[in-house]
């Protein structure tokens, strides 16, 4: 089954929150996802990117996008409990 990019955002924002010291792509890939899909959270201002140096990059979650990922939850709760 493919997933939509309701399920992409929500899984990627549930990495972020269980791994927030891994980096962007790192997260991508433990998601399963592509790394150019990234750029769905950032366009809808659900995640951004934090530059601690050059090389280290990680991306926090923004208060729209821990809004987003507590209905993702709940949803996703609501159609496995069926």
């Amino acid at each position: 089954m493919q997933r939509g990019n309701l399920e992409i955002i929500g899984e990627l924002l549930k990495e972020i929150t269980e791994a927030p010291h891994l980096a962007p792509s790192r997260i991508t890939a433990r998601a399963g996802i592509n790394y150019p899909k990234l750029q769905l959270l950032l366009q809808a201002q659900l995640a951004t990117i934090e530059t601690k140096t050059q090389k280290r990059r990680r991306l926090r979650l923004t208060d729209k996008g821990r809004e987003y990922l507590s209905h993702y939850k709940a949803l996703t709760q609501i159609i496995n409990a069926n």
